[in-house]
């Protein structure tokens, strides 16, 4: 792994995005009401800000690595953090104590989902010769949304949610 990518690049890249609650809201409202991975979404919007552009087969081997990870650890956990704030509240500190470790858990599980990711990004990088080229490419600015584009596209989402998504995601990136 080359240098020019620290190893929590992709993970330390969408907590930079994910703090802003505008950008945290559209991504939580696509994965609920149109079933996206908001570790994807993140995902192609950090490769695309790398300057590296994905084709459907990139999509679909990030596929074939994260699912069964993220269905059988990431969503469960989230299911039941979800599931205990509705059954219990708020109100009771033991139960929210409780609830925040299973947090903690779920973020350690999209950490990992991340980690997986960006491992094949690089393969990727790697294989073509690209990492130099990625390197020098971090920190110009987002481009048109190509990556996200094809990622929503694919997952069913109508291209007026997409357009309001990029529109929040450059507004954020712009400030990074």
């Amino acid at each position: 792994m080359s240098s020019a990518f620290p190893a929590d690049s992709l993970w330390d890249f969408s907590l930079s995005l994910y703090a802003n609650r505008e950008l945290a809201d559209a991504c939580l409202h696509l994965q609920d009401q149109q079933g996206v991975n908001v570790n994807l979404i993140l995902w192609c919007a950090w490769l695309e800000y790398l300057g590296v552009y994905l084709e459907d087969a990139h999509l679909q081997e990030a596929h074939h690595h994260i699912d069964a990870w993220d269905q059988h650890y990431v969503i469960p956990l989230r299911q039941l953090r979800r599931r205990m704030k509705a059954e219990f509240g708020t109100a009771d500190a033991n139960i929210e104590a409780v609830r925040a470790s299973i947090q903690q858990a779920e973020l350690a599980a999209e950490k990992e989902l991340q980690r997986r990711l960006q491992q094949i990004s690089y393969g990727w990088l790697e294989q073509n010769g690209a990492v130099e080229l990625a390197g020098e490419a971090m920190g110009n600015r987002y481009r048109e949304g190509k990556n996200l584009r094809r990622y929503l596209h694919q997952a069913g989402v109508e291209g007026g949610a997409i357009d309001s998504l990029l529109q929040c995601l450059n507004g954020v990136l712009r400030n990074i």
